[in-house]
This record gives structure tokens, C-alpha cells and sequence, in this order.
């Protein structure tokens, strides 16, 4: 009895590593920002937390699926290539503990039943910007890898859907949904490229055209203000405080969320500005996006402070890290870098 048990465990922590649940809260973010700057919450005058707290619940039942989908898709087309590279032999996919066959039929499953959750909690249009951010999802892992420049724009685009998704769940899409969804866009070119850092080596193998291979970075190269990768960074950097001030200079919000910007966010970006320059490595690579996302999910959810407070800010990042956290003890991630937990 405790062996059956054993092996139903362990497969479902393979379905889960599958999907890359692991990073659920990913997508969850997104959607779930967009919820918050929707006209419905933006122009309301007092909220119900009550309501809000079970659209955070659909939302995230909805990430689940969704954000799932997009995981097997990905170690489903990729999987020959997975297969040449012994540091990704702990993949289900990779080792055999899935087969191709059953890994198809969870793909189709994850990508119908978010598409079924969609509609039967908000009978809307909405779910049109959900497909949309599955599409270029999509086509990010079939085809887009490939080509130049669609490797970061296709998945980019779709974060920006998923934005426009949370909005029209339960109203429209507000001015601030907008700038929500171009600071999403910006955060995801720069996840992109930072991933194409860390794994230029491989890429190059592969012929993945990343700005790093493209540009003829590699990890004995310094990055200097002369260096194209280094100006990217920076450009996205810029670009994206320049559109989060916005609501600010065009009085769209009350200055709270500027204060808190300008006190707490643009002192770490320079931070993260000096910790990229200079001679660069894996490890190092790895470490930068942690902040860099970390505090510019914080900067989404600040922009809703008025609405949500202080305390639903402290709570959303209580979730999100205990959620990593869980998964982590678990075994249940889709990477064995150091910064997290080992797989027993």
C-alpha cells in the first residue's frame, strides 16, 4: 500500500515538474496585476477584499493550467535537445518517467481545462486574451526561438496579454492596465535576454539567436558601457522606469506609489546596473534576474497600493515566496541551480 503510494507521488511530482508549476506564480502575477488595475478596481472608491481575495483564487486555479501548458509545451518540443545535455537529466521527459505520449495528452489537458476554468468563472471576452497569450507562447517555444528578435518579442507579447486577460476579467482595460502591460512587456525582454547570458555557450551550439550570441557575448567577456548587451540592459531599464512613472506626471494615481519607487526601487536598480557590469558568470547570471524580477513584481503590485495597502502588497509577496518555498522542500522545480533547495 505505502509503495502505491510511493509511485503515484512521485508522479504527480513528475507532472508538476512537467508543467514547471514550480513557477505558477509567474503567470499568476501577470493576470492577477491586471486585475488590480482594471477600471473596475482603478476607479472604484472602495473595494470588497473579500472579492478580490477569490479572484486571486480563480486567477490563480487559472495559472495553474495555463502556466502548466506552457511548461510541457516546452520540455515537450525540446526535449531531443534536452536529451544531449547531461544537466538536464533530472527532466521527467528526459529520464523516461513520462512518456512523450502521456506528456502530449497533459499538454492538450492543461491548455483545454484553463481555457474551460476561464470562461465558467468570468463568462466574458476576456478569455480571448488568455488564447492570445497561449498563441505567442506557442509560438515562442515552436518557433520562435529561432529567429531573430522573435525569440524575445513573442513571449514578451504574450506577458503584455496576460495583463490585458486580468483587466477584462472583471471590467476593462484601464490607462494604468496599459502601463502595467508595457512594464510587463519590458520585464520579460529583459528575462529573455539575461537567460540568453547564462546560456550563450549552449545557444551556440544550438544556433539560438539571442542578442548574446548575436552580439558575440561570452562569460570571459567583460560587460562595459560600450558593450551592446550592457546598453540593452540599460535601455530596458530606462524604458521601463520612464513608463512606470507615468500615472505619476499624468495624475493618474495618487504619488504613493511614485514615493515608494523612487525611496525603495531606483536605489536597488543601481544596484543591479553595478552588479551587471564587469566580468560575468553563470552563477552570477542566475542571481541577477532574481532581483531584477523580484523587485519589479514589487513595483506592479505598488502600483495599486492606494487600493490594496501595505498589507496586501507584504501579503501577496508572503504567497508568491512561500509558494517557491513549498515547491522547493518538495523537490518539485524545474532547475537544480544552487540558489534553491537540492533535489533528494
Amino acid at each position: 500500500m505505502s509503495s502505491k503510494k510511493n509511485i503515484k507521488l512521485k508522479n504527480v511530482k513528475n507532472y508538476l515538474k512537467l508543467g514547471r508549476s514550480f513557477g505558477t506564480t509567474n503567470t499568476w502575477g501577470a493576470i492577477f496585476v491586471g486585475v488590480l488595475t482594471s477600471s473596475v478596481i482603478i476607479n472604484a472608491k472602495n473595494i470588497e477584499p473579500l472579492k478580490i481575495l477569490a479572484d486571486a483564487f480563480k486567477v490563480l486555479a487559472i495559472s495553474f493550467f495555463a502556466h502548466a501548458y506552457m511548461g510541457a509545451i516546452n520540455e515537450y518540443w525540446h526535449i531531443e535537445e534536452d536529451k544531449k545535455h547531461p544537466q538536464y537529466k533530472y527532466k521527467p521527459l528526459v529520464r523516461g518517467d513520462i512518456s512523450k505520449k502521456n506528456a502530449k495528452i497533459y499538454i492538450y489537458f492543461c491548455l483545454i481545462f484553463a481555457i474551460v476554468l476561464s470562461f465558467a468563472f468570468y463568462r466574458n471576452y476576456s478569455t480571448i486574451f488568455l488564447v492570445l497569450g497561449a498563441a505567442f507562447g506557442t509560438l515562442y517555444t515552436i518557433k520562435g526561438k529561432y529567429i531573430s528578435w522573435a525569440y524575445d518579442l513573442t513571449p514578451s507579447v504574450g506577458a503584455a496579454f496576460l495583463i490585458f486577460y486580468g483587466a477584462t476579467t472583471i471590467g476593462q482595460i484601464s490607462s494604468v492596465t496599459i502601463v502595467a502591460a508595457i512594464c510587463a512587456f519590458l520585464l520579460s525582454m529583459y528575462s529573455e535576454w539575461v537567460d540568453g547570458m547564462k546560456d550563450v555557450e549552449t545557444d551556440k551550439k544550438f544556433k539560438v539567436p539571442t542578442t548574446a550570441v548575436r552580439w558575440g557575448y561570452n562569460h570571459n567577456k567583460p560587460l562595459t558601457i560600450k558593450d551592446p548587451n550592457f546598453i540593452y540592459f540599460l535601455i530596458i531599464l530606462i524604458s521601463l522606469d520612464i513608463v512606470y512613472s507615468m500615472p505619476y506626471f499624468f495624475k493618474l494615481l495618487s504619488p504613493t506609489y511614485f514615493y515608494i519607487f523612487l525611496l525603495l526601487v531606483v536605489p536597488m536598480q543601481g544596484y543591479l546596473v553595478y552588479k551587471i557590469h564587469g566580468k560575468q558568470n553563470k552563477e552570477s547570471l542566475r542571481r541577477h534576474p532574481i532581483i531584477f524580477i523580484g523587485t519589479t513584481m514589487f513595483l506592479a503590485f505598488v502600483l495599486v497600493i492606494d487600493k490594496i495597502t501595505i498589507l496586501g502588497v507584504i501579503g501577496i509577496f508572503i504567497f508568491v515566496i512561500g509558494w517557491v518555498f513549498v515547491f522547493s522542500i518538495f523537490g518539485i522545480q524545474f532547475s537544480q541551480d544552487k540558489f534553491l533547495i537540492p533535489l533528494k
